[in-house]
């Protein structure tokens, strides 16, 4: 039998291949109602803060700013907003000698992200020789991981990766950035995990790293920075009439929210590798995909962001449909001159 050593010595990726299971450990999926996953009270905190906990146990809490740079930003102006938006959490579980912490949350009206931390209780590594792939993912995931909000009655989207945010030291951290099609909410969250792997080469097999369940709960609760723009315009989708209902940003993310007048009809059969339909990617593509949306600079250059990805509702006569993410980095609103939504331009005035 191979000694474990030996098992993670036979992992090699080629470029192909890390750029492969990236793709994968990227994807996050919503719901058939339909999500689309493209690819895609608090206080603002200058300085770390102390969470008290039992009698006169304290715990010394990272600034946002500081634990979301490897994700959402590093540079002085982005680690302002994240500290100002963004609510060290400091919250933590421990199973069979492995401690997963929720670090920090950052959120808005629609979306919100979260950085945990995983560590061995003795300071070993998790893994041996553990090497990120493509834009510096690492190959490990979970058999269940799962943040609940609390939000009923809509669909979400979004992605989770691993990251290592300090090589210098043994943790990694587990990123998820999630958007809501309905309003988020402030309440108790609680991230459940159980059992970590790393990915093997053929990206099925799955080598044991820590087994367990941890369960953390957390409040969810953040500032609120989201400006929303007014809708009612009518724009052409495809040739279809449609009404943009409205855009909300922040520094954070985009939502826009848009009614196509006419009803998407499913035809709901799945194909035997478990994809859409070649009618149902049709009409994803006609209703959702194909609509343009981009954010225009002051600078003059423009973010195009027609990918992210959303829900489709079809209603009688009519189809709602809601677009939108979290940015790849932290955006300073006044750098925003306006969004663009299939050809309708609206000022963003933070």
């Amino acid at each position: 039998m191979k000694t474990y050593r030996e098992t993670m010595d036979e992992l090699r990726f080629t470029e192909q291949e890390k750029e492969a299971m990236v793709d994968r450990l990227l994807e996050r999926g919503g719901s058939r109602r339909k999500g689309l996953n493209l690819r895609c009270a608090a206080v603002a905190v200058a300085a770390a803060a102390v969470l008290t906990v039992g009698a006169g146990a304290a715990v010394v809490l990272t600034p946002a700013g500081e634990v979301f740079a490897s994700v959402l930003g590093g540079a002085p102006a982005q680690t302002e907003i994240l500290d100002w938006m963004g609510v060290p959490v400091g919250a933590s579980d421990t199973h069979n000698g492995v401690t997963i912490t929720a670090d920090a949350i950052i959120g808005d009206a629609y979306s919100y992200a979260v950085v945990y931390s995983i560590a061995r209780e003795d300071g070993q590594p998790l893994a041996e020789d553990l090497e990120p792939l493509g834009n510096g993912v690492l190959p490990l995931t979970f058999d269940r991981a799962d943040t609940s909000v609390g939000v009923t009655g809509g669909s979400s989207h979004g992605s989770a990766y691993f990251y290592d945010a300090d090589p210098s030291e043994p943790s990694i951290q587990y990123v998820e950035k999630m958007t809501s099609d309905v309003p988020l909410e402030p309440g108790t969250a609680t991230a459940s995990f159980r059992n970590l792997y790393r990915m093997g080469k053929d990206f099925q097999d799955k080598i044991p790293v820590a087994e367990g369940k941890w369960k953390i709960r957390f409040q969810f609760s953040f500032p609120d920075s989201s400006v929303r723009l007014p809708g009612g315009q009518t724009f052409q989708l495809n040739g279809m009439e449609a009404v943009l209902d409205g855009v909300t940003i922040s520094p954070l993310s985009i939502q826009v929210d848009y009614t196509v007048k006419e009803e998407l009809v499913w035809d709901n059969q799945s194909q035997e590798n478990g994809r859409e339909s070649e009618h149902d990617r049709e009409q994803s593509y006609r209703f959702f995909e194909s609509l343009p949306l981009s954010l225009n600079m002051a600078d003059g250059s423009t973010v195009d962001l027609s990918s992210l990805g959303g829900s489709i509702d079809p209603e009688t006569g009519r189809t709602v449909c809601r677009k939108g993410g979290v940015f790849e980095e932290i955006l300073d609103l006044s750098t925003v001159e306006s969004v663009t939504v299939a050809g309708i331009t609206l000022p963003v005035t933070p």
